[in-house]
């Protein structure tokens, strides 16, 4: 078993929270002398490039790989990360002959240094996890083969997206064994990105995609899991959709008739021994969508003929109120929704974006991660972040 390095706080975090507190000294006093301070650290910024302005938090993308890739120079200066997703599991190993729009990411990641590529391993319904994590040798296959799968493609970290460990729901196949067996899988690449991190004089990122209902998070060990990561992507999504009555599926607290909220699985992590620091609030690009809604009103918790299967992203959010429907807000559950009256869309705002934003600094989260950049097309949700960010 390799040795477990515990890890600390997030440097990167640390080291954006003391330039902004810098800046903000030399904004009020005209002149600063703080003893005993390391001094900021330079950006490193690409050829043609402005300077960027200090972000009180990490945005993180996923991007899902796809023939026309486009990566907008234009969304370099809002981006921290990108996690790039997936590779898949074929025959025990990470894989990723499939992907097509892998050579526009590298040309991207290359021209913006400031932006940490990471590669995502799996995603829902990815099979291979259970078989590969059942033995030792089979663990350290696969670990292997993450890691020189991320140095082939010039990435400096990884994302395990195992959606989820123990659990078949989604038709995947599952052991008794397999949370242990994923943090057995954790802890090899932790060791194999600490002897990079070592080598090259640079950090390298371990991640996780962690369901936020309750029956993905009462079988982990939060406590456990901040030994071994960087980050931890709390995918506070897709929380309604799957019946059919209506409802918040992005709330950040409990409104309405759901339980399952943002806040409250941050909550439930920290509590149990996963840093503040390490958490990544994951946001949607997209909206779901019911249909044939009845019982009037504003359509929230109302039966519908179809389940919240169809999904819609933020562009066409936008532009709802053109197409006859009516925007609403709860301001108990801080959640943004839309109704026509037949057809309920629940999804982001500018509003949602901004009070999620100043939530997570206040609880001194590490930063946002959306999924994903693909339904972001024409980068306005990156742009509302980024605004609430500053």
């Amino acid at each position: 078993m390799p040795v477990i390095r515990p890890r600390t706080k997030d440097r990167k975090v640390r080291r954006i929270r003391m330039r902004a507190l810098m800046t903000a000294l030399v904004l009020a006093a005209g002149t600063m002398t703080v003893l005993g301070a390391d001094p900021p650290v330079p950006q490193v910024i690409a050829e043609g490039e402005a300077p960027m302005k200090t972000r009180w938090g990490r945005t993180v993308m996923y991007v899902m790989d796809e023939a026309g890739l486009d990566l907008r120079a234009s969304d370099a200066d809002k981006l921290d990360q990108l996690n790039y997703s997936f590779a898949l599991i074929k025959n025990g190993k990470a894989d990723g002959s499939h992907w097509m729009g892998i050579r526009k990411a590298e040309a991207f990641l290359k021209k913006h240094p400031h932006i940490d590529g990471v590669l995502s391993v799996g995603g829902w319904g990815a099979e291979g996890f259970s078989d590969a994590c059942a033995t030792e040798e089979g663990r350290r296959a696969l670990a292997d083969s993450i890691l020189a799968l991320m140095d082939k493609h010039g990435f400096h970290g990884v994302d395990i997206d195992w959606e989820y460990p123990g659990i078949s729901g989604n038709g995947i196949k599952s052991r008794p064994e397999d949370v242990e067996n994923w943090y057995a899988l954790l802890a090899l690449l932790r060791e194999g990105l600490d002897q990079r991190e070592t080598l090259h004089g640079r950090e390298y990122i371990l991640s996780v995609a962690l369901g936020a209902g309750d029956s993905h998070m009462k079988v982990i060990d939060p406590e456990r899991l901040d030994a071994l990561l960087d980050q931890a992507v709390v995918m506070a999504y897709d929380l309604s959709g799957f019946d059919k009555q209506t409802g918040h599926h992005a709330g950040l607290y409990p409104g309405s008739n759901k339980a399952n909220t943002g806040a409250r699985a941050v909550q439930a992590l920290v509590d149990s021994g996963l840093s503040r620091s390490k958490i990544l609030l994951g946001i949607p690009a997209y909206g779901r969508v019911w249909r044939q809604v009845s019982g009037g009103g504003d359509g929230l918790a109302q039966r519908a003929g179809t389940s919240g299967n169809k999904t819609v992203g933020f562009d066409h959010v936008l532009r709802l109120t053109d197409d006859g429907y009516v925007c609403h807000y709860d301001e108990d559950a801080q959640a943004a929704y839309w109704f026509d009256g037949s057809s309920f869309v629940s999804a982001e705002d500018d509003r949602s974006i901004a009070f999620k934003c100043s939530w997570l600094i206040e609880q001194g989260l590490q930063g946002t991660a959306v999924w994903s950049y693909n339904q972001d097309a024409s980068g306005a949700m990156l742009a509302m972040l980024d605004a609430a960010l500053r």
